[in-house]
């Protein structure tokens, strides 16, 4: 008799559920790993050419990894994602016949060694034009290598799997999403975008149309975001991903702030927050862009009024928000590197923040005219 998994139409269900749920794919995911008894699964958005990551719905690893792969580029020798922009959407296999012509870097060790990963279940979800939508599911060293009865248990959900990530996009994709908040966002003086759940841009406003047809370090390809230097790129997918995670209620309130250097121009600050709407599905992130050269920045008496600071903390902050770093303020104001970080660590107290990117958004958001 073949292996069915256990529980399936309630599995089935959870993932129909995927299309209105706050938390997109990550119920599913949990439900999915328990249920062939793995330890990690992943729904990923990727961009064929060039490589890398630019979505993903997750559960089982830890945000200290998921930011070490991102940073250090993993998916680019990463043995499954190699294979799947070759392929056309077929079944789930096993990772392991892929190893023995697999030649990773030393750093790749860190997966196979301190996650203690044996094998992947991978599927080829869906491909695009440009991108590949791929499933995959992780066993440890413990847990043992999947069985072909278990891959052929995961291919009774396949074209369940299909067609729920194929109708997702497309209610994704709806315009009314977008137009529901085309009335407020129009208004607003500076440049903002409205992207959702897979981080793909929904809407923009005439003053963001204004900024990418200007600017040579920011562009808009195939609905992303592609910026000139690779670090804020990675650092944009690991900040949007969390922010969308948040406004799913699946973590605490986040907002971020990203720096885009310019040359000989002060840089554009980045403010990602998350959204809540019903027309968004299930979650997603406005993004908006200040350019100091045309905006005054809130200074360091009316930051230490609002928050309650000394007139040092304060002036801490007012660097922090035009765009410093730790070693840069140092220098700026005449105090140690250790005086300005535990001033820092002050802040954080007395603002309930506890990332300085989070701290420059509120200051933003409360003080900005």
């Amino acid at each position: 008799m073949a292996l069915v998994l256990q529980n399936e139409p309630d599995l089935i269900q959870a993932l129909y559920r995927s299309l209105t749920h706050r938390e997109g794919f990550h119920a599913f995911l949990e439900k999915l790993t328990n249920a062939i008894k793995g330890c990690a699964a992943q729904l990923l958005v990727i961009n064929r050419h060039p490589l890398r990551m630019e979505h993903l719905w997750y559960h089982g690893l830890s945000e200290e990894f998921i930011t070490w792969y991102l940073e250090n580029n993993m998916i680019a020798q990463d043995v499954v994602t190699n294979q799947t922009v070759k392929q056309t959407p077929g079944l789930f296999q096993s990772a392991l016949p892929l190893l023995p012509d697999f030649q990773p870097d030393e750093d790749y060790s860190k997966w196979e060694n301190e996650q203690d990963m044996l094998d992947s279940a991978w599927l080829l979800v869906d491909n695009t034009r440009t991108h590949s939508f791929v499933l995959t599911i992780q066993r440890t060293v413990a847990q043992g290598p999947y069985q072909q009865a278990e891959l052929d248990a995961l291919n009774r959900l396949v074209p369940h799997i299909r067609q729920t990530v194929q109708l997702y996009r497309q209610l994704e994709t709806r315009n009314q999403a977008a137009s529901s908040l085309a009335a407020i966002i129009d208004v607003l003086p500076d440049a903002t975008f409205v992207l959702d759940s897979m981080a793909t841009i929904l809407y923009t406003n005439k003053a963001a149309r204004e900024l990418i047809n200007r600017e040579r370090c920011l562009s808009i390809r195939d609905e992303r975001f592609n910026f000139a230097e690779k670090d804020v790129q990675a650092a944009f997918f690991r900040t949007s991903a969390q922010v969308v995670r948040s406004s799913m209620g699946k973590e605490d309130y986040c907002s971020e702030t990203l720096f885009l250097k310019r040359q000989d121009r002060t840089p554009l600050i980045f403010v990602i927050r998350p959204i809540e709407s019903s027309d968004l599905l299930a979650g997603g992130a406005l993004v908006s862009v200040y350019e100091p050269d045309n905006r005054q920045l809130p200074g360091a008496e009316h930051i230490a009024a609002y928050f309650d600071l000394t007139p040092a903390e304060a002036q801490v902050c007012e660097a922090l928000v035009s765009g410093k770093d730790v070693q840069a303020i140092s220098d700026q104001l005449g105090r140690s590197v250790s005086t300005v970080r535990s001033q820092i660590k002050q802040i954080f107290q007395k603002t309930g923040c506890s990332r300085q990117g989070e701290l420059i958004s509120r200051i933003l958001a409360a003080l900005l005219r």
